[in-house]
């Protein structure tokens, strides 16, 4: 069951629909007093002394979680019934009512904490008011129920990607990483190999999350919302955790700044719905349906509990069969979404696909500039034999491709020393005059020109890409 459509009153299940999940709750293992309590914040009070026979005992249900698991169990729209809108307090309401009927019936006893209720545990089962469960009104609409066919999941999967509502990139960095799970997942299985490849935590979303995002954020210097006060969490926590000057190799990071941007990764994107800080993972399968969004879990189960999702079989199938399909989907709808962030920036699709460096073989350069140059382009040394080295001047992880007219001779040290920065405005004048110097001796540096120039003059493009790459947060050095 989900929210109403616009301008319509709120729709709730019925009491007895309440009632009858909410003894599926009571039912259930619990928590001792202590973890209960601990999860509001406080120490436990003193119940009576036959409360205190059960105070170790997992039997105690706080009235915050059992609102939770009766949603759960009802399968209603989480954001609409746990969220902060009206139809949120009418349902907490509705829930705390039922309560309290079965507080008066005698099936429950409380823990009285200082005076407050709202942990109680069942006390007298046979009191439970007796409720059919195949006479009550099914608690989802018809829509609801997942097409686990290929068309129906095909169908689901592009309207996620493409119509699912998004504040940021996170459901398409939580397919990518599902995919990921599903192309290699057989050769990570274990023993009980069904269970082991249906089931992801949240550390591995986590951990993928961390890469694509440090990567974005480090090597491609990518700009991810329109409003820079609402900057993702993942992002925040990268930033917070590796600051300024990170080597462009992830392999470089410190392995305990790993583990700890992964930790507030995992606390603060991947964490519980009762915290608000599960944001990606139930959302992820909301698709708007009229006027209205609705989730349907075609393609996993989640326990926030557990932290972890379990895909359904047929999903799993389905994402490994078409893995390369589903792949190219998701990174063009990724860069659909932040190309309007980034206009300026380059091959952005090739740069969302990649997640790491790819480089090619230089040397056809080297052997291309050698016979016009004997100094390296930035300290003007001579070039000795075998140390000499071929740099992008604008660097490659802006321009992404190997240019001829952006590629010149270095030594080993101002190289290094470059790194991924840019170096200062006079070497850019220097590259302009270098390829006016030598455009008619060298065929494929004149064929690079004349691939650059847009109308405007080749001159003038290689300017602009220098002030973006500026513009994008790389950094310029001095050299030599």
């Amino acid at each position: 069951m989900h929210g109403p459509a616009a301008g319509s009153p709120p729709v709730l299940p019925s009491g007895k629909m309440v009632m009858w999940a909410l003894a599926q709750v009571m039912s259930r293992p619990g928590n001792t007093i202590s973890e209960v309590e601990a999860a509001r914040g406080r120490t436990c009070g003193r119940g009576d002394r036959t409360q205190r026979s059960y105070e170790h005992a997992s039997v105690w249900h706080g009235s915050g979680k059992a609102v939770e698991q009766v949603a759960n169990i009802l399968n209603l729209d989480r954001d609409a019934v746990l969220g902060g809108g009206i139809l949120a307090v009418d349902f907490y309401q509705s829930v705390m009512a039922q309560i309290s009927a079965l507080r008066a019936r005698g099936c429950i006893a409380d823990w009285r904490a200082g005076g407050r209720l709202g942990v109680f545990r069942l006390a007298d089962p046979s009191r439970l008011p007796a409720i059919d469960p195949d006479g009550l009104r099914p608690p989802s609409h018809a829509e609801t129920s997942p097409d686990t066919s290929h068309a129906g999941l095909t169908k689901s999967f592009l309207s996620i990607l493409s119509h699912g509502s998004k504040a940021n990139t996170y459901k398409f960095a939580l397919a990518r990483a599902i995919l990921e799970h599903c192309r290699g997942g057989y050769r990570n299985a274990g023993p009980d190999e069904g269970e082991s490849i249906l089931r992801i935590p949240y550390e591995y979303l986590a951990d993928k999350f961390l890469r694509y995002y440090w990567h974005q954020e480090y090597v491609l210097h990518m700009r991810q919302n329109y409003d820079t006060k609402h900057v993702p969490h993942a992002i925040t926590k990268i930033r917070g955790v590796f600051g300024e000057g990170t080597p462009g190799d992830y392999s470089h990071l410190d392995k305990k700044d790993v583990e700890r941007a992964r930790k507030l990764i995992l606390r603060n994107v991947f964490g519980h719905a009762r915290s608000k800080t599960s944001i990606v993972v139930p959302r992820f399968q909301k698709i708007p349906v009229g006027n209205r969004t609705v989730e349907v879990r075609s393609f996993y189960d989640y326990d926030d509990d557990e932290q972890a999702i379990k895909l359904r079989p047929e999903a799993f199938e389905f994402f490994q069969k078409n893995y390369a399909l589903l792949s190219k989907a998701v990174l063009i709808e990724w860069t659909k979404f932040l190309e309007p962030l980034n206009p300026t920036l380059p091959r952005l699709l090739t740069k969302i696909e990649s997640m790491s460096a790819e480089r090619q073989s230089l040397t056809k350069y080297h052997n291309m500039f050698a016979p016009f140059t004997d100094c390296c382009f930035y300290c003007r040394d001579r070039l000795e034999p075998g140390y000499v080295q071929v740099d992008h001047l604008i660097p490659w992880t802006y321009i992404y491709d190997d240019n001829a007219w952006n590629l010149v001779l270095a030594c080993q040290s101002c190289n290094c020393k470059k790194s991924n920065s840019l170096p200062e405005d006079e070497f850019r004048d220097g590259l302009v005059e270098r390829n006016h110097r030598h455009r008619g001796e060298i065929p494929p540096l004149r064929a690079s020109l004349d691939m650059l120039d847009r109308g405007r003059g080749w001159e003038a493009e290689i300017h602009s890409h220098y002030q973006t790459c500026l513009e994008y947060g790389f950094g310029t050095i001095r050299l030599p």
